[in-house]
C-alpha cells in the first residue's frame, strides 16, 4: 500500500513524499517521468527485464511506457518522487545511474523539512546536484541576479525562462558562479532589505516588515535573519538605534 503526500507542484517539478508498507507490488506501467530518491529502506526495482537495488545512496529514473515491479527484501521504504519534464528526464537518462552524493542528500533533507515558500528553490538545487556539472552560463546568472534584486520573490521557473535556460541548469550555474544557491541569495536580499527598514526603529512592526519583504510571516523572517546574522530582528533593531 502506498501513501502519497504532495510537497510541491511547480512547472519544472512535481514532488511527493511516498511511503510503502513493504508489500511487493504487481507489475505496473509508468505513467509519468520522475526521479525517485530513497529516504529510508531498500528495495529491488525490476524494469523491462532489468533489476537494480534502490537505497539511500542510489535512486532511479522512471519514464512513461516502462513496466516496473518492486520487491521489498527488508521491509517498507520511504521515498521522494520528483516528477520532471521529458527534457530533464533525457538528461538523467544520459547521465546513467542516479547517484546521491552527500551534498544532494543534504539538499534532499532540507527540501523535506522546508517551509512551502522555500521548496521550489531547493528542488532546483537538488535536481542540479544530482546531475553532472554543466557549462557555466554567466549571462544567465547575471540576468537572474538582476531580476532577484528587483523582485526577490520571483519564482525559479520565471528566472530560468527569462535567462533562456532550464531551472536545474540555472541553479547549477548560479551556485558555481555566485558561490551560493539561489535560495540563499534570495534570503540574503530579503534579510538585508528588512534590516535596512528596521534600522533605527526599535518599535518597528516586524510582522508588517516580514510581509513587505516576501517572508511567509514574522517567524520565517526571524529564522532567516538568525541564519544570516546569528541574532533576531528585534535585537538587531535595538542595537542599530
Amino acid at each position: 500500500m502506498l501513501e502519497h503526500r504532495a510537497l510541491l507542484d511547480a512547472p519544472f517539478a512535481r514532488i511527493a513524499a511516498v511511503r510503502c508498507a513493504g508489500l511487493d507490488s504487481p507489475s505496473e506501467e509508468v505513467s509519468a517521468a520522475a526521479v525517485v530518491l530513497v529516504r529510508a529502506g531498500v528495495f529491488r526495482r525490476r524494469c523491462d527485464g532489468r533489476a537494480a537495488l534502490a537505497d539511500v545512496t542510489t535512486g532511479y529514473l522512471q519514464r512513461p511506457g516502462e513496466t516496473q515491479q518492486v520487491d521489498h527484501p527488508a521491509g517498507g521504504d520511504v521515498c521522494t518522487s520528483i516528477g520532471v519534464a521529458e527534457e530533464l528526464a533525457d538528461r538523467f537518462a544520459h547521465a546513467g545511474r542516479v547517484v546521491v552524493p552527500p551534498a544532494a542528500d543534504l539538499l534532499h533533507r532540507r527540501l523535506l523539512a522546508a517551509a512551502p515558500p522555500d521548496r521550489a528553490d531547493l528542488a532546483g538545487d537538488l535536481l542540479a546536484a544530482l546531475l553532472p556539472a554543466s557549462s557555466i552560463n554567466s549571462p544567465a546568472v547575471e540576468q537572474a541576479r538582476l531580476m532577484l534584486n528587483a523582485a526577490p520573490s520571483t519564482p525559479l521557473a520565471e528566472l530560468a525562462a527569462a535567462a533562456g535556460c532550464s531551472p536545474w541548469h540555472l541553479s547549477r550555474s548560479f551556485h558555481r558562479v555566485a558561490g551560493i544557491t539561489i535560495g540563499t541569495y534570495r534570503r540574503r536580499l530579503r534579510v538585508r532589505a528588512a534590516l535596512d527598514e528596521i534600522a533605527g526603529h526599535a518599535d518597528a512592526d516586524l510582522a508588517a516588515v516580514a510581509v513587505r519583504h516576501g517572508f511567509a510571516d514574522q517567524s520565517h523572517m526571524t529564522r532567516s535573519v538568525r541564519a544570516e546574522t546569528g541574532r533576531t530582528p528585534g535585537s538587531l533593531a535595538s542595537s542599530m538605534n
